[in-house]
């Protein structure tokens, strides 16, 4: 299991910042090597992700869902998906909300996710996921202050 706990800092009021985080559209737009497929009937949705641990790229294909509750600005996202070509199966629980804060004047969104990982490349992508994910987690913070800001 990998635990995940991050806190994004965006120079932005948490309304706007919100607005972002509450609309998938513009999240999968803030990951890099994301696309969003079709909306189901049940309101999750298809999405691919294009992750790179090292010299390997695996591409994830998976559906995901949101529960949000706007006027707390929290929301939950779970994700089941597997790879490709090898079978390797990911499952993700993932809770954050967006707060004010002062100093730097702006909002921060902490982030706690568990991620579940088994099959053929569930050790490369153990060993690397501390990495991996700094670096996501820093390009999607640019991606959102950017979109947040326009």
């Amino acid at each position: 299991m990998i635990e995940v706990n991050e806190r994004i800092e965006v120079p932005s009021a948490p309304r706007i910042v919100w607005g972002v985080l509450s609309d998938p559209h513009a999240v999968v737009g803030c990951v890099s090597g994301a696309s969003l497929g079709e909306r189901q009937e049940d309101g999750s949705y298809d999405a691919t992700l294009v992750v790179k641990f090292g010299p390997t790229k695996v591409t994830f294909q998976a559906r995901f869902a949101m529960e949000l509750d706007d006027a707390t600005m929290a929301g939950r996202v779970t994700a089941k998906g597997k790879d490709s070509i090898g079978g390797t199966r990911v499952q993700a629980n993932m809770k954050f909300n967006v707060v004010e804060q002062s100093d730097p004047p702006g909002s921060a969104v902490p982030i706690t996710s568990e991620v579940e990982i088994s099959g053929r490349l569930a050790t490369l992508i153990e060993t690397g996921a501390k990495l991996v994910v700094k670096r996501m987690v820093g390009e999607f913070t640019e991606r959102l202050a950017a979109r947040c800001a326009a």
